[in-house]
């Protein structure tokens, strides 16, 4: 740096440090802004005083409405009729568990309040809830006479409990039952449940549906609480036609225009999902609304025609899914639950399910460690790709040979870009090389190195896994966290994630590589080459460790076989094979690709020149 430069940066440092010096706020304005920030935290906190009185308010009037009644017999069957004795009682808490779930119930509404997997935790390792009680609610509706029946406002009486079994009975007028029976499977996800209804045709409004309510607002359990958020959402599978879901992005209510099989609230690596023995009917609601506190991320809920036919008895038959998003455990369901997996569309979904994950359920057996897992996956995965690999390298080396004569032709015929194509390809076609010979297998890599993208993230074996430096393979490897920052928030995150910093550098090491083996590459395209890897490094640096470290490891893995390859591929023998081509002489016929080129530069001439 000369002197000039040194004088010139230490006057941008004096100019920046009287700036802040000048702009420095007295201690009045400094008062001012105090009492404003003061006023706003006042207005804040008083609203939020009103609304918790508002609140509190509200439920003393539902409270004292419910006691009225409750002293009130004539309000009480007034309003209820036969049900009325069941609007008063205590709530009473019952437990079914097996080795992975821990099911509460409550006999207000003979519901289910609380589920609980036993074998999991949240980021914060506190216990995983999929339905919390304070957050969620179960109820029948229907309309007998002039009453609308909601289910979660009576007491239902309890009977034969049992180590997996309990049953809740509500009792109307006229011999009128609802019974549910909730049994759970001795292992395993799965919770049966029976509604056994007798008289209720004799008490039910004509046209009208008798609907099944299940409502969830979704219990915190990631680290990173947006992308929990963005992959929240209501899946469901109508008969005869694959999975469907409700836009993660979207907050609206879905009315079903056709019978399905399941619903599921799917979450991030969870889900609860409500499936029917027959159908649910269209006309079915499906809903997905804002989260309605800090520690929920959305707040779904259904309302389900389960088609109650006219008849004076009748069995509903529900089951439960409550467990994680793992492929094999959700395929085992055998009702195509695996679809709410995201692993990719069309080719790349294929490609998952037939060749990523039977491997990686193979190592998985075998070894325990996932971040060796992922090694060994990337090296069969590499391994099947050496045959193209190999073949690029030896056709990009071809290309490079041919550099000289392909400069001469330039330099000859300056700036006739038709004429410097078809001039090309005749040394191509005389040589015996062909143009793409270097790009198509590494196309043909391509669905590949999309389908581990989506299949990475998904996968449900990477969560809470720890490996090296990363405490949780399933989210960011972050090494420091600088907090949020504008600008640089929005373009590369709060923290610094090491492995795709890694992935980063060995993109570029293997970017200055290729650039070296082709070596005809102007130079704007390799600035714009190494500018890529730069760009994208913002963009996985929100990703999972599991994903950029399986890059980091697949560039390792290329770099050693490139190195390698060098010893299979002789470039003096592949000048004799290429000098060999071009003074053999015989059968010029052209290629169809090859005329298709020319004819496409002859066509360009013509319109130039016209």
């Amino acid at each position: 740096m000369d002197r000039n430069s040194v004088i010139g940066l230490g006057l941008i440092f004096v100019l920046l440090i009287g700036y802040f010096f000048i702009n420095q706020p007295s201690e009045k304005e400094l008062a001012i802004q105090k009492r404003y920030a003061d006023s706003i935290q006042n207005a804040q906190l008083a609203e939020k005083e009103n609304e918790a009185l508002l609140a509190k308010q509200k439920n003393l009037q539902k409270d004292s409405l419910v006691q009225l009644l409750k002293t009130d017999t004539a309000a009480l069957k007034a309003k209820f009729g036969g049900l009325a004795t069941q609007m008063i009682g205590e709530e009473e808490e019952s437990v079914l568990e097996n080795n992975e779930l821990k099911i509460t119930f409550s006999n207000k509404g003979g519901k289910i309040k609380q589920v609980q997997l036993k074998n999991h935790k949240t980021d914060s390792r506190k216990a995983l809830l999929l339905i919390g009680e304070h957050h969620s609610d179960e109820y029948f509706e229907y309309y007998t006479g002039n009453s609308h029946i909601k289910t979660n406002e009576f007491y239902w009486s309890k009977s034969n409990q049992s180590k997996q079994q309990i049953s809740y009975t509500m009792q109307g007028a006229n011999n009128a039952s609802i019974v549910c029976t909730y049994t759970l499977s001795p292992e395993g996800f799965n919770l049966e449940k029976t509604i056994q209804l007798e008289g209720i045709n004799g008490i039910l409004q004509p046209n009208t549906a008798f609907k099944y309510h299940f409502q969830n607002e979704v219990p915190l359990q990631e680290r990173d609480v947006e992308k929990e958020k963005i992959l929240t959402t209501l899946y469901y599978k109508p008969l005869d036609d694959k999975a469907d879901f409700i836009s993660e992005s979207k907050e609206k209510t879905l009315v079903l225009e056709h019978d399905v099989q399941w619903v599921s609230f799917k979450q991030q690596f969870f889900n609860t999902t409500i499936i029917h023995e027959n159908n649910f009917l269209k006309g079915s609601a499906l809903t997905t609304a804002a989260a309605n506190s800090d520690s929920t991320v959305k707040n779904m809920s259904v309302a389900l025609d389960l088609g109650i036919k006219a008849v004076p008895s009748q069995t509903i038959n529900l089951k439960f899914y409550f467990g994680p998003n793992d492929y094999q455990t959700l395929k085992k369901q055998d009702i195509g639950l695996d679809k709410i997996i995201p692993l990719g569309w069309g080719i790349f979904g294929w490609i998952n399910r037939y060749m990523i994950i039977p491997i990686f359920t193979f190592l998985q057996n075998y070894i325990s460690n996932y971040g060796i897992v992922i090694l060994f996956l990337t090296l069969i995965i590499k391994t099947l790709l050496l045959p193209l690999v190999f073949k690029s390298y030896k056709s990009t080396a071809k290309m490079r040979l041919l550099k000289p004569e392909m400069d001469e032709i330039k330099e000859k015929h300056k700036d006739d870009m038709q004429t410097i194509q078809m001039e090309n390809l005749k040394l191509y076609k005389k040589a015996g090389v062909s143009p793409l010979g270097g790009c198509l297998p590494m196309l043909l890599q391509m669905p590949i190195l999309v389908a581990v993208f989506q299949f990475v993230p998904s996968a449900f074996e990477f969560r809470q896994q720890a490996f090296l430096w990363a405490d949780d393979l399933s989210i960011y490897d972050s090494i420091w966290n600088f907090g949020k920052l504008p600008i640089i928030d929005s373009i590369y995150g709060d923290h610094v994630s090491l492995f795709t910093l890694l992935m980063t550098i060995s993109t570029l090491i293997y970017t200055r590589m290729n650039n070296q083996v082709t070596g005809g590459m102007n130079e704007q395209m390799k600035y714009i080459s190494y500018l890529m890897p730069i760009l994208f490094l913002g963009f996985f640096n929100k990703y999972a460790a599991a994903l950029t470290y399986y890059y980091f490891l697949s560039n390792i893995i290329t770099f050693t076989q490139q190195w390698a390859i060098k010893f299979f591929v002789d470039e003096e023998k592949l000048k004799s094979q290429i000098h060999e081509a071009k003074n053999r002489k015989g059968d010029d016929k052209k290629s169809a690709f090859q005329q298709r080129l020319e004819e496409m530069a002859k066509a360009k001439g013509l319109n130039k020149k016209k």
